[in-house]
């Protein structure tokens, strides 16, 4: 087996461990896969928008930023891609939070593998979702 066959497979394994835990409501344990100095970026601008670096930052700050589930949102995954130490996961999901539902119908998180944990996790998302359901911000016309 080549070294990126081989760096591929470790990564899809942890990819796939990645998926069976958002896929089953364990977001917890999705983010202990990050390496110790790993870090976990939520992108846009919103209030739990930005970057977390290691698991005391994210259950720190992004844990109460987030506290406003009243249903954690089901994960459905559509496809993943691995290539040597990365992977894409292409999702969809929905929940309901303090202020409404929450739909995301196109999730997408990029994962990247370095030695036997994750260096970094992206989470991309609509972030008009997480500031409607969450903080209670509206959308209006100019």
């Amino acid at each position: 087996m080549s070294d990126l066959a081989a760096s591929t497979e470790k990564t899809r394994a942890l990819a796939n461990k990645f998926v069976e835990y958002v896929t089953t409501t364990q977001f917890e344990e999705a983010y202990r896969l990050l390496n110790q100095d790993g870090q976990f970026i939520l992108t846009g601008q919103t209030p739990a928008s930005g970057v977390y670096k290691g698991l005391d930052d994210i259950f720190a700050r992004l844990a109460p930023a987030l506290s406003g589930y009243t249903e954690r949102p089901t994960i459905r995954v559509s496809d993943v891609l691995v290539d040597g130490t990365q992977a894409f996961v292409r999702a969809s999901g929905e929940g309901k939070a303090t202020y409404g539902e929450y739909k995301q119908p196109y999730y997408g998180y990029y994962l990247r593998r370095d030695g036997e944990g994750l260096r970094e996790i992206i989470e991309f998302f609509d972030p008009l979702q997480i500031e409607i359901a969450f903080f209670n911000k509206k959308l209006v016309d100019a």
